[in-house]
């Protein structure tokens, strides 16, 4: 009988390589970790069948892909992917399991040290958009993932500063080694454009679900109006479940996540603007999207409280952050006019995507802290 082969590093995903987190985080990522000598196997659900290019783009990194299907959504889909992910884990010496679902499925298989990868507070987000009275009840249920998961992990890696103490205060045991590391882009792709359009242009980016806040965005791109007239895109992927975002924008795109590094620098700015009624989950909240544009060297508005960007945006001087104060949509439309004035913003905001949001320091960090665990 031929050797199980022993991975260094099993990655696991309940995310969709073919859709844009994966195309953004996962692929780059697992380029960078199998080119520093690691011997990796990804395990991820596609919805649909992947692209030969993305096929492709996988082989070469020479990791093992375990493609599986997505299959049914809802609490009791999400319960058949944590027991098949169970089963699915082979001979690894750590598991890297980004998010709940993924890490709960890793402690049930008791076969290595595992980093759990936070992300976001998955049941709270889904919770606070679902509609549906049982299905809210039922999302929360699977809250019990996440104390699952905080138990057994090794480690624990957060998008952000700001869900640390959350996470302290929820859960008796927490794992003692620990890194932040923020939603990463790939810097050379998306490439720095110190010229802003000479027209002012403003884009939403990728899919809008109902933790943004589009009536808020609606609002500032008003006051924004008065200043100045203003035309704004929504690019959105052809599997949007919306066609529409009644936000304000003047023309919508259809447009694949690979092709966002080439259009994001035909505008001036970007929204990324979250409902700040979201609770908790706001905290652990980085859109990728903001880190995108930002690389290009574009602003960009967004609402307090999201993640670390109140420190960040301010540090840098980067864009602009709605607090829903009486008057802040006026005061913070002039913020961005300036902003868009200043001949400087581009370099602050490429500055800001080099300081924090580097594929590459993001993966270095990954690699150092697997060499603890």
């Amino acid at each position: 009988m031929a050797k199980e082969q022993e991975f260094d590093l099993t990655y696991i995903t309940v995310d969709s390589l073919s859709e844009g987190v994966g195309s953004s985080q996962i692929l780059p990522l697992i380029q960078r970790l199998t080119r520093s000598g690691l011997a990796v196997k990804l395990i991820s659900y596609e919805k649909v069948q992947p692209s030969l290019q993305l096929q492709d783009a996988m082989s070469s990194t020479g990791a093992e892909w375990d493609m599986k299907i997505f299959k049914r959504h809802g609490a009791i889909g999400g319960l058949g992917r944590l027991l098949e992910i169970d089963r699915s884990i082979s001979k690894t010496r750590i598991i890297h399991a980004r998010s709940d679902i993924p890490a709960a499925a890793a402690s049930l298989s008791r076969k290595a040290p595992i980093l759990w990868d936070v992300r976001s507070l998955w049941a709270d987000q889904k919770a606070f958009t679902e509609t549906n009275f049982i299905k809210k009840k039922l999302l929360m249920g699977y809250g019990l993932l996440e104390g699952i998961s905080s138990f057994n992990s090794t480690a624990m890696s957060t998008l952000t500063n700001a869900i640390v103490p959350v996470l302290e205060e929820r859960h008796r045991k927490l794992p003692s080694l620990r890194i932040v590391v923020p939603t990463a882009v790939d810097l050379q792709r998306f490439k720095f454009n110190p010229n802003l359009p000479s027209e002012i242009r403003g884009l939403y980016s990728g899919t809008y679900n109902n933790y943004y806040d589009l009536e808020l965005s609606a609002d500032f791109l008003h006051e924004l109006r008065k200043l100045s007239p203003i035309e704004i895109t929504w690019a959105r992927p052809a599997e949007s479940p919306r066609t529409s975002l009644s936000a304000g924008e003047t023309s919508i795109k259809i447009a694949t996540q690979n092709e966002m590094a080439s259009i994001i620098t035909n505008y001036s700015f970007g929204l990324s603007i979250c409902k700040m009624s979201a609770g908790p989950s706001l905290k652990a909240a980085m859109p990728t999207k903001v880190a995108e544009f930002l690389a290009c060297g574009r602003p960009m508005v967004v609402n307090a409280g999201l993640g670390d960007f109140d420190e960040y945006i301010s540090q840098f001087n980067a864009g602009v952050i709605l607090t829903g104060e009486p008057g802040d949509l006026s005061k913070k439309a002039h913020q961005l006019m300036e902003l868009l004035a200043d001949p400087k913003t581009p370099s602050r905001c490429r500055a800001l995507a080099e300081e924090y949001f580097d594929m590459d320091k993001g993966a270095q960090k990954y690699l150092s802290l697997y060499e603890k665990m």
